[in-house]
């Protein structure tokens, strides 16, 4: 059975760029790589490895190469996303698109957080290294000045902040190589003992605390909708820059310990400074202190460059207020996003201490990338029309689901502090979407669609092997004594339509015993013959069926044995409504919960003639049960079905469109002419009951409350619709869904 693709009109980059809200392509192939450089290029290695090595020892250079490895699928991963929907936004847009608004609120919260700390804690380490030069400057007044100054620039242009990215990485990537070129001779393997000073626990936790360095290489996805040729230059720069760095962190990091006595690396936040004075005299010292600069600019400036776009990101999709999302016309960027950031970025640098900074910049991106991969997977899994990626992820889906596994390893290593630090920032991102962006937004996940797809994908095959097989073959009508002979000729009619040739149909009459153990029944002639007439109709619509009793107190208990026993695949009865929830109602309410088969209840109206079958709801546990009863009611007598659907007046296009092609597919496996009705509506139930009133025999599933089948959504169809009403319940341990995938749905909505 082919699977179900949902059609849309246009992509949804078409759908979200609007006039005057459309990014300029500036940047290049190597402007790329260096943007991606220069997120990366900056404190994890000129601040960082003091820290590192006071917890892992030398083994800290390990630590920096599991980090990249952590790293790599994200990356990788955020490359063909971001060939697909080069926008500005990167994990944020990803994360929204492919599991909702919600998560992806709660993704540009963190992601935004996340890289202005990590900005916050390059300016930091920056007043740290002109403290060499200048012994009276002062760590955080130099970082605020130079953090407004980076917000002047870029709020100026991107094209002039791309320029000046790709000079400060060129100079930083040379020094950095001769770093390695000129400090290896100088080694002394003495100080690699012990390697794993920390042992394993030690290691893990500095590689969560290392993370930082590498976070900034999927900066340029926020970026994408301003890179020329995206499709081209996004995956070879982010790929390039990680493993280039794969492979520079870990020498820079045996450089710097095998060089510098522990006792002197320990807890330095210049320790490449420190480093270089040992084997470059004054003159290294001087030159590597002057390229810490520059490159803790360029870190600081690329993770401004990129934040700023999450605002404007999540403005555009209402997730923001409007102003963030417009872009000044004379340099073409998002000017009020960048003052935000900007702001917020200031407030961070004056208020946190170094190293939180590093950590909760860490902690919040390992969650953010674990979502980014759970996100490759659900697009690559929707099937959706629009997604069309040039590049495309080796070793799906295994790449995704280590980088997964491998962040939250890292994650439960880093400590109380950080983790809470993410949970809060988590908690802000959903407060802020239910309190403003969920009115204002109606977009829907690829995740659930692909939810979506998957389970009409299964009620599909379901539903052809239903009616492909030779129907019901053991029928069981419950009826009571009092069961008029309109109503007992109509269930017989209704298995006559469903059974299979050879089937067998049985007619239970119930019976109630009192308390004194006599049988509540009539001796009236009409209750007398009550066994001939329903023969005699069975003999006129062609069947034999047996007719048997069950009395006593405990005939629910023996009426659910003879259908276990009998194997019966479908129970009929006449439907009760809910004002009737006593008696043989109850009788009715217990079975519906514990036969093992199906159960179908029949009422409101007699059946007559039968043109016009409608079958309400779509998409739900009873939908094949519901479908083969429809079709073979109607190959029985020669009508046609209508499947109707009513959506809420916010239900999106791909929704609609989702329904309609799930119902082509049920056209094919249907052997009757068939109609698809699917439209949005502000009131579903008047909706729905206009939609039945002409129709000859409507079909429902049971709308289950916590304690009856039959509920006062029932009862308010049956009173304002003339038309008999078939009310199907499956049993519930063969097609109920799971509760997890209840739960995911009711999340990403």
């Amino acid at each position: 059975m082919p699977s179900p693709i949902l059609v849309t009109t246009s992509s949804p980059t078409a759908d979200d760029r609007r006039a005057g809200l459309e990014l300029k392509r500036d940047l290049g192939l190597y402007a790329v790589l260096t943007i991606s450089l220069g997120a990366m290029m900056g404190s994890g290695i000129f601040v960082l490895p003091g820290l590192a090595v006071d917890k892992a020892g030398p083994a800290a250079a390990l630590a920096y190469l599991l980090a990249g490895f952590v790293v790599l699928p994200a990356a990788i991963s955020q490359s063909e996303m971001a060939t697909a929907m080069p926008q500005a936004g990167g994990s944020y847009l990803f994360i929204d698109r492919a599991m909702g608004p919600l998560m992806g609120t709660i993704a540009g919260f963190g992601v935004w957080f996340s890289l202005v700390f990590k900005s916050g804690f390059a300016l930091v380490g920056l007043g740290a290294y002109l403290q060499l030069a200048f012994d009276n400057v002062s760590m955080r007044a130099v970082a605020l000045i130079l953090g407004a100054v980076l917000v002047a620039l870029n709020a100026w242009g991107v094209r002039r902040t791309g320029g000046l990215q790709a000079y400060l990485v060129t100079t930083v990537l040379i020094v950095l190589g001769l770093f390695v070129l000129v400090g290896f001779p100088s080694v002394d393997r003495d100080h690699f003992e012990p390697f794993f000073r920390g042992g394993t626990g030690g290691l893990l936790s500095v590689t969560g605390l290392v993370f930082v360095a590498y976070a900034g290489v999927t900066n340029v996805a926020s970026v994408a909708e301003e890179v020329k040729r995206p499709g081209r230059n996004i995956p070879r720069g982010m790929l390039t820059s990680v493993v280039l760095m794969m492979v520079m962190y870990p020498l820079l990091i045996l450089v710097i310990t095998g060089v510098t006595p522990r006792t002197d690396l320990v807890g330095d936040i210049t320790p490449m400074a420190t480093a270089a004075s040992i084997f470059a005299g004054t003159a290294g010292k001087t030159i590597v202190g002057f390229v810490a600069v520059l490159a803790l600019i360029s870190m600081a400036n690329a993770g401004l460059l990129s934040s700023s776009r999450y605002p404007f990101a999540m403005a555009r999709n209402q997730l923001a207020p409007a102003p963030l999302g417009k872009i000044n016309a004379r340099s073409a960027t998002p000017v009020l996003s960048v003052i935000l950031t900007g702001a917020v970025l200031l407030i961070l640098i004056a208020v946190f201490p170094i190293i939180e900074l590093a950590k909760l910049a860490s902690a919040f991106q390992l969650l953010v990338f674990s979502l980014v991969n759970l996100a490759h997977i659900a697009f690559r899994e929707s099937r959706l029309d629009w997604y069309r990626p040039s590049f495309r992820a080796p070793l799906y889906p295994w790449l995704q689901i280590f980088g997964i596994l491998a962040s939250i390893v890292v994650l439960s290593q880093m400590g109380t502090v950080p983790i809470v630090g993410a949970v809060v920032i988590s908690l802000a991102g959903i407060g802020w979407y239910r309190l403003f962006g969920r009115s204002r937004t109606s977009h829907e996940s690829a995740s659930l669609d692909a939810l979506r797809v998957r389970g009409t994908e299964r009620l599909v095959v379901e539903t052809k092997k239903a009616l492909d097989g030779p129907g019901k073959r053991q029928i069981a009508i419950v009826v009571n004594t009092g069961v008029s002979d309109r109503r007992a000729h109509d269930l017989i009619r209704t298995a006559v339509s469903v059974k299979a040739h050879d089937a067998s149909v049985s007619v239970i009459r119930v019976e109630r015993e009192g308390p004194d153990g006599d049988v509540r029944t009539s001796n009236s002639p009409r209750e007398l013959k009550f066994e001939e007439r329903i023969r005699v109709q069975a003999t006129d619509l062609g069947i034999g069926i047996e007719v048997l009793h069950a009395t006593g107190r405990h005939h629910r208990t023996a009426l659910a044995e003879h259908a276990a026993a009998r194997g019966v695949d479908l129970s009929l009865a006449e439907l009760f409504g809910v004002r009737h929830g006593r008696g043989f109602a109850a009788d009715l309410e217990w079975l519906g919960d514990h036969l093992v088969c199906d159960f179908a209840f029949l009422g409101n109206r007699y059946l007559e003639d039968i043109n016009d079958i409608a079958v309400l709801g779509s998409g739900g546990p009873v939908d094949a049960t519901k479908v083969n009863l429809a079709g073979r009611i109607a190959a029985a007598e020669i009508a046609g079905i209508r499947f109707v659907h009513v959506l809420g007046d916010h239900a999106s296009g791909r929704q609609v469109v989702a329904l309609r092609a799930y119902h082509a597919q049920l056209d094919d496996v249907v052997d009757a002419p068939t109609q698809s009705e699917v439209f949005r509506s502000t009131d579903l139930m008047a909706a729905l009951i206009d939609k039945a009133r002409t129709a000859d025999l409507v079909i429902m599933g049971a709308v289950r409350s916590r304690f009856r089948v039959v509920t006062d959504f029932v009862d308010r169809i049956r009173a304002r619709v003339d038309s008999p009403l078939l009310l199907v319940r499956t049993h519930e341990l063969a097609t109920r869904p799971s509760l997890a995938g209840r739960v995911v749905e009711r999340l990403l909505q």
